[in-house]
């Protein structure tokens, strides 16, 4: 499968990309590889474009000010992070580490926000998916609360 299909078949967020467009996000893209337990992206850092799982899972950590660490999603393939980061031109909100080796598609920052200019549709369509992401996950503690004992 090309990267471009796997934008337009296997990535939720990219669903209502014209066959251009996800040919020209493939075009641009990098694939990199990360191994179980390294950080993709560090919570205070700047992105430099929004991140598709290809391969392998990942988990979402955010440091709460003066509180530990706190789990509060796991990713898979087709599942995107850094893209409010992207759009915003901000600082990543989490920590994303590989859970076990992983294969990313970084698309540029530039690129992605040029996509976004060109079709206004598709834009909506983005900004909605990143509303809805925002609404906490059932079943995760909520992040100003330290994460469950686990069991010994």
């Amino acid at each position: 499968m090309t990267v471009t299909d796997f934008f337009k078949e296997k990535v939720p967020f990219l669903w209502g990309l014209t066959d251009d467009d996800a040919k020209t996000l493939a075009e641009a893209t990098q694939q990199l590889s990360f191994t179980a337990g390294q950080a993709i992206i560090r919570q205070g850092v700047t992105v430099d474009g929004l991140h598709v799982i290809a391969e392998g899972k990942v988990a979402v950590w955010i440091k709460p000010k003066g509180k530990q660490p706190v789990e509060v999603a796991a990713l898979g393939p087709g599942d995107v992070f850094g893209e409010r980061s992207v759009l915003d031109f901000g600082v990543a909100g989490a920590t994303i580490k590989a859970v076990e080796d992983c294969t990313i598609f970084l698309v540029p920052q530039d690129t992605f926000l040029k996509l976004m200019q060109t079709n206004p549709a598709l834009r909506e369509l983005f900004m909605a998916k990143i509303e809805a992401r925002r609404k906490p996950l059932s079943g995760n503690p909520p992040i100003h609360e330290p994460p469950p004992e686990k069991p010994a």
